[in-house]
């Protein structure tokens, strides 16, 4: 009967890595530094009354100094994509900001 079995792989499934590209985005941690740099985007976004109701995404990219791209969710309802940069000394910036669907 052990004709009738269906074969057994004998080599596990690859599981495809993307390769970091020096310089581009990757997939960052929802950590406290991302959560400043949300909070801070917040703040520079000036919008009355909002605060940051979550934090979705965030992918980070080595400059001189750090950029974080980040999809954030406020409380007015709102969702933002923005790019905050961190400088050398720890200063954020907010160097663009694009409102979502």
């Amino acid at each position: 009967m052990g004709a009738c079995a269906p074969p057994v792989p004998t080599n596990p499934p690859e599981t495809r890595v993307e390769p970091t590209i020096t310089g581009g985005w990757s997939q960052a941690a929802i950590d406290e530094d991302a959560k400043s740099a949300a909070v801070f985007a917040v703040t520079a976004l000036n919008r009355p009354g909002a605060t940051l109701k979550s934090l979705d995404a965030a992918q980070s990219q080595v400059v001189a100094g750090l950029n974080y791209r980040l999809d954030l969710t406020l409380t007015d309802g709102s969702r933002w994509q923005v790019v905050v940069y961190r400088n050398l000394q720890s200063a954020f910036s907010l160097t663009s900001s694009t409102p979502l669907p």
